[in-house]
């Protein structure tokens, strides 16, 4: 669905001075500042930074570029910042200071409009930025968002390529973050905070995620569709993600699209992306001819295998990305009725979840886990109103969410219910006494050591890797001391 338009656009207002104006302040010795004298001023200005901007062209230092100049002016909290020895033209202030603000998403405490000086000659002299935050406040948000992105983070295995990282953290936006019609959340802080946000939000707390990973990005901006999105770098070669597109409006939960994740330049396009500008050619077409683009729901990881649901192949399927072969691993036999009973959908609406090498899944009324070790089959105990169907789920923490109406497309109501008890093993018991303590952190490390003990591997996978090892026994030394 396109989304151009939505949100207003910001005006560049420009306001002469006709008084003499003074010279700028220089910035602290913390952070370096290029070698020149400001010519004298003849005007000053102000500037709104719009997301439909383009990057600013790239100018020259005589120590380091502008944009990096300023970056470390405005983490310092310069109140002036002269960047009179780059003779930067007034009518490109604004794209420059908006390209700082696209590369850079911890910069949420900044404010999106700027006051500058400039002189007689058109050359900027100082920018005067303005700060949302500052000091304590500011310590606090950063807290917030670091506090934030590693939860986000922490679901992230270390065996996974860049492609699974970049897969599970789109699909993270999309699940669990909703798209704000109210057009007000703009920044990370924001975002993360509140769990909403416009293109922009989403696009920068994006980045910031895959920075986490060593997983280059930039953006690609469309000032005609006033709208902002991903590129990203794998494997040497760049492609488009637009989160915001891919995460359903109005929000709908349980759902992550995928027709938007890692397109070329002229697959992007054919999604209704146009106008745009960014600083990486996107020629490599690999993903688009795989089964991915039309996969509506998100894919989830437990048990050293990804496996995800197909709704037209009334099935749930395992899924090897370094192949992109697909296996069927269980059949949707059950049927879901129209509202009449005399007819039913030809597509299943089954969600799928993980939890603790359990798939979780759904039929029209009931929800079940299947334990990938055992085989076992376990039926969960989920409230269906009269009625009502069951259309999709997402696990969270220790329980299950879904969403239930009398049509696929009707009013959804989100359900719950716990998942704690579900397992035919105790999560942590590798030694399988009946409790979780230190006694099988011993265990895992005699296990991994190739020492005689008992250690039950299900138990002992405690990040659902598909395998043991030093990861399980730091995740169980930190639940005991936080438990404990």
């Amino acid at each position: 669905m396109k989304r151009a338009g939505t949100i207003a656009a910001l005006l560049l207002l420009v306001l002469c001075v006709l008084a003499a104006c003074q010279a700028p302040e220089a910035c602290a010795q913390s952070v370096p500042e290029p070698a020149a004298s400001p010519r004298p001023i003849a005007c000053a200005a102000v500037g709104e930074l719009a997301e439909g901007q383009a990057n600013a062209k790239r100018y020259q230092s005589p120590s380091q570029p502008v944009e990096e100049y300023i970056y470390l002016c405005l983490l310092a909290e310069q109140e002036s910042i002269d960047i009179s020895a780059y003779k930067v033209p007034t009518e490109q202030v604004v794209e420059l200071f908006t390209a700082v603000m696209n590369a850079h998403p911890d910069l949420f405490f900044v404010n999106t409009g700027i006051s500058y000086t400039y002189t007689s000659e058109g050359e900027i002299v100082t920018i005067k930025p303005d700060y949302l935050l500052s000091g304590e406040a500011l310590k606090v948000a950063r807290e917030a968002c670091d506090k934030a992105l590693d939860e986000i983070c922490a679901g992230v295995d270390a065996t996974w390529s860049d492609y699974e990282i970049a897969l599970y953290l789109h699909d993270y936006l999309c699940l669990y973050f909703a798209y704000d019609t109210d057009y007000e959340i703009y920044d990370m802080y924001g975002f993360l905070t509140t769990g909403k946000g416009v293109c922009q939000a989403y696009t920068l707390t994006y980045m910031q995620l895959l920075s986490r990973f060593g997983i280059d990005s930039g953006v690609a901006v469309s000032q005609s569709m006033n709208h902002i999105w991903n590129v990203i770098t794998l494997g040497g070669a760049s492609y488009h993600v637009d989160v915001t597109w891919d995460d359903p409006v109005p929000n709908t939960d349980g759902m992550a699209q995928h027709s938007n994740f890692l397109r070329s330049d002229v697959g992007i396009a054919q999604t209704g992306h146009y106008d745009w500008v960014s600083d990486a050619a996107c020629t490599s077409d690999v993903y688009e001819s795989t089964f991915i683009t039309g996969i509506t729901k998100p894919f989830s990881y437990t048990a050293g295998q990804w496996f995800y649901a197909d709704g037209a192949q009334r099935a749930l399927l395992a899924v090897d990305f370094s192949t992109m072969n697909a296996q069927r691993v269980l059949e949707i036999e059950d049927k879901w009725l129209t509202p009449s009973g005399q007819s039913y959908y030809v597509d299943a609406f089954s969600g799928v979840g993980a939890y603790r090498g359990n798939l979780i899944y759904n039929t029209p009324g009931e929800i079940f886990a299947v334990n990938l070790q055992s085989g076992v089959s376990t039926k969960i105990q989920a409230h269906v109103p009269d009625g009502m169907q069951i259309f999709g789920l997402w696990v969270m923490d220790d329980a299950v969410y879904y969403s239930v109406s009398d049509t696929p497309n009707g009013q959804m109501q989100t359900q719950s219910c716990s998942l704690s008890g579900l397992v035919d093993y105790l999560w942590g018991d590798a030694d399988q006494n009946g409790t979780v303590d230190g006694r099988d952190v011993s265990a895992i490390r005699r296990y991994l050591e190739s020492l005689p003990t008992l250690c039950h591997t299900g138990a002992a996978d405690l990040d659902d890797s598909g395998t043991v090892d030093a990861r399980d026994v730091e995740i169980l030394r930190r639940y005991l001391v936080e438990n404990h």
